[in-house]
């Protein structure tokens, strides 16, 4: 019989000690792979003319940054001024600064949330005081390309301070101004979150230089700004526990992992009652939380051409320097990853905002990189300068390409877009028209999405066709306020597309609001007391017109299932169109050129038209209607649908021979719910094809 050998009593102390070996391998890998602390550099060689090249390398810093800071601040004003920005997104955050500012609350009227259930952005605390001195749009986009252009400043100090090359840290800080990455982030709108950029940075090189006072101001910031940036935050402090000192690298990732659930859990579902929405309802994340579990998903998201090109014009400008530094570059993955998972072209591309915190962590990692490779000997030294001097040229490349300003425009483009400025009528029918708002900041306005940031300061601004109808509204549109408070709407036609142009309509159609000014594509309309009226209980007995086709309008209170044969009160509608049809709908209804009828169930409408007819053959109706309606000729039932009906089966009526001359047709149409449509057709009853009831058209 064999013996089963007895367990040595300290095998438990064997395994741990065996574990601990792998641990110390890894972490001995990870130290390999990257460049020690600063404290255990040496010291540069001194050089006679060591000061005259500090003072040299500082000057020639400062013009950079100086002037990066103002092209880009004159091309983002003046696009602005030439309405090249919208509502979403600056207009947005300017008004929610100035909200700040001026102590009006935090409920955004353009986005329809507290201005931090979209987001935490509470940076925005830090930069309303800058609107108690210069109140203006320009001021943020000057903050904002003043912060960007700054970020050369900390990379250049963590490379110098690695390499003692002052070459070096010039070439990373002109890489950084030309990184079309940067540059395209600045040039969209204004985003406060971009303003973590430079201060995480700043908290790489403070970490490198071991001076934590200003390291956690630069941390605390920098979390300030967005509620993912804990998320490269944890990843940054993960590189402080291997390489810098663990206390504080452990105390930023624990900090970083806290903030990142209060925002979560805290924040977002106090302010907007719901949380971080956009894991459902068809937003960016929507896909990812619904397939969170299955590994092909991750295979197709990550393993496709645009993911491929977007890495590409992420890391080619650095020649993927990063990679020589994998543990600091392991911090730009968070946010990376979250673009790659949205799906969403917007993110997977540095032509937007999305890259500010993995732009930062890559040129950090860069510096680090580059700076260990010069310390590996004289060899070293060579590559590294030549590797940094490769960095420009493929920088001012990727500029010349892929920028949205590149450097062989950088006089061109703001000369022209002053000479746009100056030669285009549009600010100056802009400025004379809104002189026709109200002049109290308080009074509610709605106005098209290309005139929302000049007009931002205001308490309660809607971005047309808000509060009419929801449009980018809240979460899913809800809690849409009062539309009766609005008191002038301020329109460019150009940007009235099929949701808005109904809507418009409407409120011309019924005297709501009289239109005050018109120049060019531009109008004012103020609003005005509803006209009293006309009684009209009988539809049967009111003539027709003479071209056109009018419809009146009478929402039921209570449920619509039926064509009932009298009407209990007068239209809350009474206009005119040109054709007897109601596009296919599940939203408000609308008649066929465009005007919203303003109800989307339990609701009637009559159309009544006069048409001249030959008189000589037979002639066939045909309706498609959702849910039911009954045609009269002359006053006589002709058709009969008035149960609840589908689109999908139309029913024709039987021939009618009608005199020659003038006939009075009549449609009763009522809508119930979901679904809605109509159509009214008709042909001779023989030898020809069905064609739509216009108004003007003439019957056999």
């Amino acid at each position: 019989m064999t013996e089963t050998p007895e367990q040595p009593a300290d095998s438990g102390r064997g395994q741990t000690a065996r574990c601990s070996g792998w641990l110390s391998r890894l972490v001995t890998l990870a130290k390999s792979l990257n460049p020690p602390p600063c404290s255990e550099l040496p010291t540069p060689a001194p050089m006679s003319d060591c000061g005259f090249q500090a003072r040299w390398a500082i000057l020639i810093l400062a013009l950079m940054v100086l002037s990066y800071t103002v092209l880009f601040s004159a091309v983002s004003i003046l696009g602005f001024r030439n309405f090249g920005m919208s509502a979403y997104d600056i207009g947005i955050h300017d008004q929610a600064i100035w909200k700040l500012a001026t102590g009006r609350g935090i409920f955004n009227t353009i986005r329809g949330l507290n201005i931090w259930g979209d987001h935490c952005w509470f940076i925005m605390v830090l930069i309303a005081p800058l609107y108690w001195v210069a109140p203006r749009i320009e001021t943020i986009l000057v903050l904002q390309s003043l912060a960007l252009a700054a970020a050369a400043i900390p990379l250049a100090l963590l490379a110098h301070r690695r390499s003692g090359s002052y070459l070096l840290a010039l070439l990373l800080a002109a890489a950084w101004l030309l990184s079309p990455a940067l540059q395209n982030m600045n040039l969209e709108n204004f985003h406060p979150e971009v303003l973590a950029a430079p201060f995480l940075l700043w908290a790489v090189e403070r970490a490198d230089a071991r001076s934590w006072k200003w390291y956690w101001p630069a941390i605390g910031i920098a979390l300030l700004c967005k509620e993912d940036v804990a998320l490269t935050v944890f990843m940054l402090g993960f590189w402080l526990l291997l390489r810098q000192n663990w206390r504080i690298g452990g105390a930023t990732m624990l900090l970083s992992a806290v903030w990142f659930v209060l925002c979560m859990k805290v924040f977002l579902p106090y302010f907007n009652g719901y949380g971080f929405f956009r894991f459902s309802g068809g937003y960016w994340f929507s896909q990812f939380w619904a397939q969170k579990w299955v590994p092909s998903f991750y295979q197709h998201a990550f393993i496709n051409a645009t993911v491929g090109a977007y890495v590409w014009k992420l890391c080619f400008p650095l020649l993927f320097a990063s990679v020589l530094n994998p543990l600091l570059l392991l911090a730009a993955l968070p946010a990376f990853g979250v673009n790659v998972l949205s799906g969403n072209g917007y993110l997977i591309s540095i032509d937007y905002h999305y890259n500010f915190q993995s732009l930062p962590m890559l040129f950090a990692a860069a510096a680090l990189g580059l700076a260990w490779l010069g310390g590996r000997g004289k060899w070293g030294r060579i590559v590294m300068g030549l590797w940094a001097v490769s960095i420009l040229a493929a920088s001012a490349w990727a500029n010349n390409n892929w920028s949205r300003l590149p450097a062989c425009n950088s006089v061109r483009r703001p000369v022209a877009l002053y000479q746009q400025l100056r030669n285009t009528p549009y600010d100056a029918r802009f400025k004379r028209l809104a002189a026709y708002l109200p002049a109290d900041r308080d009074i509610p306005i709605s106005v098209s999405h290309n005139l929302v940031p000049h007009l931002a300061h205001r308490n309660e601004i809607y971005m047309f066709p808000n509060p009419y109808k929801a449009s980018y509204w809240g979460i899913a549109g809800e809690n849409l306020p009062p539309s009766d408070r609005v008191r002038a709407i301020f329109i460019d036609r150009s940007t009235l597309n099929a949701e808005c142009m109904p809507v418009i309509k409407r409120l011309l159609a019924t005297g709501e609001f009289k239109i005050a000014a018109e120049e060019g594509g531009l109008f004012v309309a103020t609003w005005q007391p509803m006209p009293q009226r006309k009684t009209v209980l009988d539809p049967f007995a009111e003539p027709p017109p003479a071209h056109d086709i009018r419809f009146l309008v009478y929402p039921g209170k209570a449920e619509v299932t039926s064509l009932s044969p009298t009407f209990s009160a007068s239209p809350t509608l009474d206009s005119t169109t040109d054709r007897l049809a109601i596009p296919i709908t599940a939203g408000n209804l609308a008649t066929a050129d465009g005007m919203d009828i303003g109800a989307s169930h339990n609701v009637r409408v009559v159309f009544i038209g006069q048409w001249q007819a030959q008189g000589e053959r037979d002639i066939l109706f045909r309706v498609r209607v959702d849910d039911g309606c009954r045609l009269y000729v002359d006053n006589k039932l002709v058709l009969d649908r008035g149960g609840i009906n589908s689109m999908s089966y139309p029913e024709e009526s039987k021939p009618i021979r009608l005199s020659a001359g003038p006939h009075k047709i009549l449609l009763d149409y009522f809508q119930w719910g979901g679904e809605a449509g109509l159509t009214v057709e008709y042909r001779a009853a023989t030898g020809s094809a069905y064609v739509p009831l216009r108004a003007g058209a003439v019957l056999p």
